[in-house]
């Protein structure tokens, strides 16, 4: 009696720790870690009750900010709605919701704080084109909007609760395993068996059915919010972070049902539809004595009035219930012709002792299958631990089209051609920037299907009209000096001399080629300038390669300031590397490249080994080859290095006949047959003039001969050379 009520004991507190686990685990891995949390929370957007909330709550700050907006209140509530519901808005949202979570969970920080700047990027743009009138009156504030869900009691109260869930995070991690343990101790310590095996098949089931209720439990408990668009919003978050219990769920109910088909095959007194019959006419016909009729008449009140109330849930819950018996009967039949099958075979069947010999020998054959089902659901506990953290990921939305053209999307990085700019912030849209090699700013390269930056940047002092250039950091004075020629650098120095005004003290990380006095600008603002073309463009990966001239850790500080750093590639350095769907639905959509390869930030990778490139230092046309240069043939990625050097004065004229489409193909083609690696970056200067695109389609095997990118700004650009300079000059 001792052994039997110590078994019930064990098997009452493993199904309340396996209970438990499951749970913490789901809030430790969804709510406890800052990069899932982000996920879950742009994730959760997809529902239309949490984008309507945060649409309205967009419409308020507008109209709060500016009250005149009021007559306009439906048209920018309809905008933001879709803003807030399309896979851009997601994309900045997750590393938004990322850092608020880890301010919250600060020890410093009192409050939630959700900045999402990038929100009026995208209900402007939205704006634009359904009414550019009410674009120009949305204020700057509106990103604000979001910060206020934080600050309310009742947010309080649960930024309060789930801090201090903090120190639960790995409850997890004892109770599973204690759970297994206490199971195998009740099963020792009864005294039949067989009849334990059952008991621990209908705990695993009874711990399922408490997980699954979790999640009707939460939208009962939504019903309670007077106000429809909070109540909405709270089903919807509670669906995106705990919406993986039903799985836990699911492996729980299916581990008992094959635990109990496989007890019961062998216990012929225990029939499931004698059960059924009993259950039946309990339904049907009164019991005798007071205390029982007592019981069926609260049981079936309650059922029904539930019933009557909830009538879609108490269909999926009759209905999962059928469910779980009709598997039950069929695995526990299974069984029994399993067992059958091995009596039939056992040996000795004519000797006294065949009967107990035999039924041993089928016991311990259904404990063997017990034991390969108990195996089978450990390899399934540990996917779900593993793979429970990527299910965002691998859940995202997938996009259609990736860098214009849905053939690339399954293409690994080195598999795809990038249409690339030589020194991309040499341009003639910079003001006071002399010797340009690039007919527009670095956005409108964007923005014409550019996907390769090649970029410099220096340190740098402000000073007037000018930045003067921190020579004293410079390692390599000469080799910047031969970046500018001659004449080049003799102009630098008359503009250095010229300065007044530098604030030494200011030192600041600039675009410049060689000498910054020639043409520089902050390196900060133009990040930001990338950062909103890809929080624009959900489905575009590009590459930067950077020839840098200062710290990596001075570098990675201006990415994480302007907020780039969300987008960077942050896994390891391939091969092999992820598709470009894969780096879109991670929302790591940049590949940030340093040409020093100086260690001590590890998602600024080195440029070489990981590139093979060729000689950059052509003077004529007929001087191109495709030697091997810096990264040699071991690199992953090649650049195709491909301009007339012509310091300090790049010629449009040298791009007109180099970047012609039949010129540009052959070398293109030629190199990638001699080096036996598909180019991956074109690097040209004047990537208007010529075919750069139509080149870099060919290569991508996207379209025909005539193929042009297939962003609408890339057609008006080569149509109408809107740089002031014809096409094809």
């Amino acid at each position: 009696m001792r052994r039997l009520l110590a078994s019930w004991v064990c098997l009452i507190l493993a199904a309340a720790a396996l209970f438990v686990g499951a749970v913490s685990f789901v809030a430790a891995h969804n709510l406890f870690d800052s990069r899932v949390f982000g996920d879950r929370a742009a994730q959760s957007l997809r529902d239309p009750k949490v984008a309507a909330y945060v649409s309205e709550r967009i419409a308020d700050e507008a109209i709060q900010s500016r009250p005149d907006l009021i007559a306009y209140r439906p048209l920018i509530q309809v905008t933001a709605n879709a803003v807030v519901s399309s896979r851009a808005f997601q994309s900045v949202f997750a590393p938004a919701a990322r850092r608020a979570h880890e301010a919250a969970f600060s020890r410093q920080t009192r409050r939630a704080v959700l900045a999402l700047p990038d929100l009026q990027i995208l209900v402007r743009d939205a704006l634009k084109q359904a009414s550019p009138e009410v674009a120009a009156k949305i204020p700057p504030q509106v990103g604000k909007a979001l910060n206020k869900m934080g600050d309310s009691r009742n947010g309080q109260y649960l930024l309060q609760l789930s801090r201090t869930g903090t120190s639960l995070r790995w409850l997890w991690l004892a109770l599973l395993p204690a759970s297994l343990v206490l199971f195998v101790l009740s099963l020792l310590l009864a005294p039949d068996k067989l009849r334990g095996l059952l008991r621990t098949g209908i705990a695993l089931l009874v711990a399922g059915a408490f997980v699954a209720a979790l999640l009707p439990a939460g939208e009962l408990a939504a019903r309670l919010i007077p106000n429809q668009l909070e109540r909405g919003f709270a089903r919807g978050l509670w669906w995106a972070y705990l919406g993986d219990l039903v799985h836990w769920a699911l492996l729980f109910v299916g581990l008992g049902v094959i635990v109990m088909a496989g007890a019961t095959s062998h216990l012929d007194a225990w029939e499931p539809m004698e059960l059924a019959r009993r259950g039946g006419r309990f339904l049907t016909q009164p019991p005798p004595g007071p205390q029982r009729r007592l019981l069926r008449g609260v049981t079936l009140s309650v059922a029904g009035v539930l019933t009557a109330v909830f009538p879609q849930p108490a269909v999926l819950g009759a209905a999962a219930v059928a469910g779980v018996c009709a598997a039950f009967l069929g695995t526990r039949e299974l069984f029994r012709v399993f067992v059958e099958r091995f009596r039939s075979v056992g040996p000795n069947q004519a000797s006294e002792t065949a009967p107990a010999s035999s039924s041993h020998r089928v016991r311990g054959a259904v404990f063997a299958l017990m034991a390969l089902c108990l195996l089978v659901g450990g390899a399934a506990w540990y996917f779900f631990v593993h793979s429970s953290s990527s299910a965002v990921a691998i859940d995202a939305s997938s996009p259609e089209f990736c860098n214009g053209y849905a053939q690339l999307c399954d293409k690994h990085l080195d598999e795809v051609a990038f249409a690339g700019t030589h020194n991309s912030m040499s341009n003639e849209d910079m003001p006071g920037w002399l010797f340009p090699q690039q007919e527009a700013s670095i956005p409108k390269q964007l923005s014409d299907g550019i996907r390769a930056l090649l970029i410099d940047v220096h340190y740098g002092f402000p000073g007037g009209a000018r930045v003067k250039t921190d020579l004293s950091t410079e390692k390599n004075t000469a080799a910047i000096k031969a970046a500018v020629g001659e004449e080049g650098f003799a102009a630098a120095m008359r503009l250095r001399t010229s300065l007044v005004g530098v604030d030494t003290g200011q030192r600041r990380l600039y675009l410049c080629h060689g000498f910054c006095e020639l043409g520089a600008y902050e390196l900060e603002p133009e990040l930001r300038q990338i950062r909103a073309f890809l929080v624009g463009n959900p489905d575009e990966v590009i590459v930067l390669d950077i020839e840098d001239y200062v710290k990596p850790q001075d570098l990675a500080a201006v990415f994480e300031a302007s907020r780039l750093s969300d987008f960077v590639y942050k896994g390891p350095t391939g091969p092999p590397w992820p598709t470009l769907r894969q780096a879109i639905a991670s929302g790591q959509r940049v590949y940030a490249f340093i040409e020093s390869g100086l260690p001590g930030v590890d998602w600024l990778r080195p440029a070489y080994p990981t590139m093979r490139e060729t000689p950059y230092s052509f003077h004529k046309a007929d001087e191109f080859s495709c030697n091997a240069n810096r990264g040699g043939n071991t690199g992953s990625l090649f650049l195709l290095n491909h301009w007339i050097e012509t310091t300090p004065t790049p010629k449009p004229s040298n791009a007109a006949i180099v970047n012609a489409y039949p010129f540009l193909l052959k070398r293109a083609e030629e190199c990638a047959a001699e080096r036996h690696h598909m180019v991956n970056i074109v690097a040209v200067d004047f990537y208007r003039t010529g075919d750069l695109l139509r080149v870099v389609n060919r290569l991508n095997g996207v379209g025909g001969d005539e193929t042009e990118s297939a962003l609408p700004a890339v057609k008006t650009a080569m149509a109408k050379g809107d740089s002031g300079a014809p096409p094809n000059r």
